[in-house]
């Protein structure tokens, strides 16, 4: 049942997202934590107007202008999988505001659907130079610091999504050998890749320095309670506030989140490593899943071209 409607004069922000969020779960039916995630992208939507003071301060603001901006601002810092999501929570949000009469028209269908074909674009991977920037910019001093440098650390260095960094669990490092143990994502395969000098000094200054005392098995930890990273959201979140207090500029359409470093990886690795081994270091059951990062190799294509009739080369 939904909660009665409120004269949005009066609410506050964090009134209607509670309201929103069980619309969410009780009209839409998604689970808990498709709508977290849908709360994460709303509260974008909500820095991009400055966070006001008041609902009706933000539903002034909202017109078909301000809503084109806001997107195609977005769609400037991340890949399509992301704006995916985004364009979906923000269209949601915009029909529960309409429905709940806060606003005399609806707004969602000013909101694309954003389609995404196999095999249409390149791979936009993370800069080498802004990746190094990233790094040493991170203060590793503090506990907030040895965590994040971590975490990005293994995202460069081993290309897995974000849910295998969440999910990483002390006994997955296996230190006496030197190797690292991903868990396997997405219906994939688990990874397992060298410990480098490099990825095993920063988890182990993390690890001893950083991490609060907790008897949680995964590795990495919220700083203020102490909990698992659950949120799907929190690493391309806290990656994305680096950049920006770092004010390191991508390429537009770079992901600002946990891809960038995965397809950084996998188009450092191509024509380095056989097809095969790139396969299990992504952890793909589908070899044709990584066929994306075969037409970043331009070099090798080029030499596979054939000329064209009547044309010299």
């Amino acid at each position: 049942m939904l909660l009665p409607s409120i004269d949005g004069a009066g609410m506050t922000l964090p009134a209607v997202r509670e309201q929103y969020r069980h619309y969410a779960l009780t009209i839409r039916n998604v689970c808990a934590d498709t709508a977290r995630e849908r709360l994460r992208y709303i509260d974008c939507l909500f820095e991009h107007f400055g966070q006001p003071q008041s609902v009706a301060e933000l539903f002034a603001a909202l017109n078909p202008s301000t809503i084109t901006e806001f997107l195609l601002d977005y769609a400037t810092r991340h890949e399509s999988g992301t704006r995916q999501a985004m364009h979906t929570a923000v269209r949601g949000f915009l029909r529960f505001i309409y429905e709940e009469q806060y606003m005399p028209g609806d707004l969602s269908g000013l909101v694309p659907t954003v389609q995404r074909h196999a095999m249409s674009e390149l791979p936009r991977a993370l800069p080498d130079s802004c990746i190094s920037a990233l790094e040493d910019s991170i203060d590793r001093s503090c506990p907030a610091g040895r965590r994040d440098g971590a975490i990005i650390c293994l995202l460069s260095t081993y290309g897995v999504r974000g849910i295998q960094i969440r999910r990483l669990r002390l006994e997955h490092i296996d230190w006496q050998n030197e190797r690292i143990h991903f868990p396997p994502a997405k219906r994939g395969r688990p990874v397992v890749q060298h410990l480098t000098v490099k990825a095993g000094n920063r988890l182990a200054d993390y690890i001893t320095n950083g991490r609060p005392p907790s008897d949680l098995p995964e590795v990495f930890l919220t700083l203020s309670t102490a909990a698992a990273l659950t949120c799907k959201t929190y690493l391309s979140v806290m990656i994305e506030r680096r950049l920006q207090r770092s004010k390191i500029s991508l390429p537009q359409g770079v992901s600002h989140g946990t891809h960038g470093f995965r397809h950084a990886f996998a188009v450092r690795m191509t024509g380095k490593v056989p097809f095969k081994d790139l396969v299990d270091m992504l952890g793909h059951r589908d070899p044709s899943s990584a066929l994306i990062y075969a037409k970043a190799d331009v070099q090798t294509l080029q030499q596979a071209a054939l000329p064209w009739p009547g044309v010299s080369r």
